[in-house]
């Protein structure tokens, strides 16, 4: 039994959690979907069906990334994640944040969506269960919300390119194990 902890205790410093690995790749997958419907949006006629649905997708997708980002994280409370590889104390930190970043604005962008569409007058449901309003329906906080939901998502495309170069880089310049680490495919 204390060699299982031990193993399971080592594991975490090796690589990440299969539960981790999951989430983290199913988020790859809802942001894909999130980022192409909505760019799908653009190019249909205001009030037409297809330009609707693009929207509703991104809405659904979006829930989902915020269940998933809130299982992903209590995955990293439970198992923990690796030591970082970086080869200093500073590409450490900037590691760390850039997660962190992450992980808020995951949790952020599905809460301003939901805020602005409120402020916007809609009701909201999820899975078929109405969410309560957050925020008043007409509020001149509408604009605002939805410039701040735009803008961030755009963030987002640019904080995904700089994580997966940062990505490629540690596994072709660097050859460390950060890449196959989140493939499940280190070698100990």
């Amino acid at each position: 039994m204390m060699s299982d902890r031990l193993s399971r205790s080592l594991m975490q410093i090796i690589q990440y959690h299969r539960a981790s690995i999951f989430f983290h790749w199913l988020l790859v997958v809802l942001l894909a979907i999130a980022f192409i419907s909505i760019e799908l949006k653009g190019q249909f006629i205001k009030g037409s069906e297809p330009r609707e649905l693009c929207k509703t997708i991104h809405g659904f997708v979006g829930q989902l990334i915020f269940i998933a980002m809130v299982m992903r994280l209590i995955i990293r409370l439970i198992y923990g994640v690796p030591t970082p590889l970086a080869r200093s104390k500073a590409a450490a930190i900037v590691a760390q944040s850039m997660h962190w970043i992450f992980y808020i604005l995951l949790l952020g962008l599905p809460i301003l969506g939901v805020l602005f569409l409120q402020a916007g007058g809609k009701e909201i449901a999820s899975f078929n269960w109405a969410l309560p309003q957050m925020i008043e329906s007409g509020a001149s906080a509408r604009k605002p919300l939805k410039a701040l939901h735009e803008w961030l998502g755009n963030a987002l495309y640019f904080l995904i390119g700089l994580h997966a170069l940062a990505a490629l880089s540690q596994h072709y310049i660097l050859q460390n194990q950060c890449l196959l680490r989140m493939l499940g495919k280190n070698k100990a």
